[in-house]
């Protein structure tokens, strides 16, 4: 079941992301942005879930069971500070904005109310500070219903207007 909530997080990453690509009219870069929008979590926790199935480790919701790898790479991930010095490095390379980066940043700050100070808080001024804040938890069954709740509206929204799109062109 653990890992069933722990998709969810993930996929709600993903679909925040999205919607947000479609509702400012950047359909080109939803995708791409949602992708952006997951890989903080991929990064720091896919390579130690693949050791727990391999290996047949019931998962629990205790940070003490991760090895030091998934800390270091959620620090990392989950940081704005690191996610605005690389946001700076692509644009100064590019010389243009990557907004599918976007996405990243969108998933920090998602997590930064959604996450407690008992498992994985987000560490997002790391690594100036440690300072992370105790919101509520994703796992939390009714935080869950309102976050899908909303993502249903988002969606509905997005439909209606595409609709309208749709008739005006006609």
């Amino acid at each position: 079941m653990e890992y069933i909530i722990i998709v969810m997080d993930i996929f709600a990453h993903a679909l925040w992301t999205y919607a947000l690509f479609r509702i400012f009219n950047k359909k080109k870069y939803a995708i791409s942005g949602a992708i952006f929008g997951v890989l903080p979590d991929l990064v720091a926790f896919i390579p130690f879930f693949f050791y727990m199935l391999i290996n047949n480790i019931h998962f629990q919701r205790d940070a003490s069971i991760f090895p030091h790898y998934t800390l270091i790479a959620y620090n990392i991930t989950h940081s704005f500070i690191i996610f605005l010095v690389s946001f700076i490095v692509v644009y100064l390379i590019l010389r243009k904005i990557a907004l599918p980066m976007l996405g990243w940043g969108l998933h920090i700050l998602i997590d930064i109310p959604s996450h407690t100070a008992d498992f994985f808080p987000t560490p997002f001024l790391w690594p100036i500070s440690n300072l992370t804040i105790s919101g509520i938890s994703w796992a939390d069954k009714y935080f869950m219903i309102f976050n899908y709740s909303l993502i249903i509206l988002v969606y509905s929204y997005i439909s209606l207007i595409k609709e309208r799109n749709f008739k005006s062109k006609k």
